[in-house]
């Protein structure tokens, strides 16, 4: 049965509140990115977007986080006789944290989803409309990349 974690629990939502303001954070640089460079100037399109797709990176960081748990657990389950192994590496200590891999995974497909999203949409769209459908557009297809690293990764079927 794939883990189901119950994010309002006492012992989970302090890792939800960190996934949601990591996620909040990312945002406020797209925010800046797009009013400086991007030359965005329209404050409905600055302040409302981003919140939707705050949202949307904290739900796809969720389900990467559910997924990473599960493929722990199982692994934990097959060796359990298994002497543990001494990793001094910084960058696998770094990554073996439970946030950070999921958020690292979710900033950069958004990041790569929403470059290419203002290219395509750059060159027929003046800069409020093509960042306007980036962001949109790239924040639907992080939760459909989320939701299959969960289905091929973790091997987990909900739906």
């Amino acid at each position: 049965m794939p883990i189901r974690i119950r994010w309002r629990s006492k012992d989970y939502i302090g890792y939800g509140l960190i996934l949601l303001g990591g996620c909040g954070l990312f945002q406020t640089f797209f925010i800046l990115f797009a009013q400086y460079f991007l030359l965005v100037a329209n404050y409905f399109i600055i302040i409302i977007i981003p919140i939707g797709t705050t949202l949307a990176l904290f739900y796809s960081s969720l389900i990467i986080f559910e997924s990473f748990a599960e493929v722990r657990r199982r692994n934990k389950l097959r060796s359990q006789f298994r002497r543990p192994s001494k990793e001094v590496q910084t960058l696998k200590r770094f990554l073996a944290f439970p946030i950070t891999l999921p958020l690292l995974i979710s900033f950069i497909v958004f990041v790569i989803l929403f470059i290419v999203a203002y290219l395509i949409f750059g060159t027929f769209l003046n800069n409020q409309l093509s960042f306007l459908i980036s962001e949109n557009v790239s924040a639907i297809l992080l939760l459909l990349v989320a939701n299959g690293f969960e289905r091929y990764y973790a091997k987990i079927r909900r739906y």
